[in-house]
């Protein structure tokens, strides 16, 4: 390929070190909110959490209020990725299985519930908030419509209704991984085992290995 190989510019090392100092203080502002709530959520507070100095933090966000906007379109592009991963799954119940394992390590490395990171946010965010969590969801309804059409889900399923159930119960679940005692990993197994023998159709139970 054209240009393979050849040393990066001046340029586009600062963007990249930009786009990692980015990402740290997002990281870092979810795991404040999911460990301490948002009364930890300060700017002194993240700046340390993030390791960058207050006046670095200030370059990117002028105030906690763009903090937790800047957390939700994190949340966004995070939603975007799990769905083309899920759409690159064999069948319903894989994608299924994926989703449940993307919760569990979400809420294993801090990540805030959406409930929390809602009630963080201020009136003229939580608009913004909704239509995220609404895509998220969405993801979940696309999923169930998947499976019923494959034949491997229930024929009597609610998409809309039940594919929004399914993703609460889901991150509801994951929540035990916060606790250090708690396996994530036999978590989601037990979970996604869970969560499909709700919704998989007597041929989908027959079919599974």
């Amino acid at each position: 390929m054209e240009g393979e190989g050849r040393p990066a510019t001046a340029a586009e090392e600062l963007s990249e070190r930009r786009a990692r100092t980015l990402g740290g203080i997002l990281m870092a502002a979810m795991h404040i909110v999911g460990q301490e709530g948002t009364a930890g959520l300060s700017m002194s507070a993240l700046a340390a959490r993030a390791g960058v100095s207050r006046q670095t933090l200030y370059n990117y966000y002028p105030d906690v209020d763009a903090v937790l906007s800047g957390m939700v379109e994190l949340g966004d592009a995070g939603t975007a990725g799990l769905a083309a991963q899920l759409a690159d799954e064999p069948d319903a119940r894989a994608a299924l299985t994926l989703f449940v394992a993307s919760a569990v390590e979400s809420v294993r490395s801090g990540h805030p519930s959406l409930s929390a990171l809602t009630a963080a946010l201020p009136a003229e965010l939580r608009t913004t908030m909704q239509a995220h969590e609404d895509r998220a969801e969405g993801i979940v309804v696309d999923l169930l419509r998947r499976g019923m059409a494959e034949g491997v889900f229930r024929a009597d399923l609610d998409p809309d209704l039940d594919g929004r159930i399914l993703h609460r119960a889901a991150f509801a679940g994951a929540e035990l991984a916060r606790h250090e005692d708690v396996d994530p990993e036999r978590l989601g197994e037990r979970l996604s085992t869970d969560l499909l023998r709700v919704v998989e159709s007597g041929a989908g139970r027959r079919t599974r290995r």
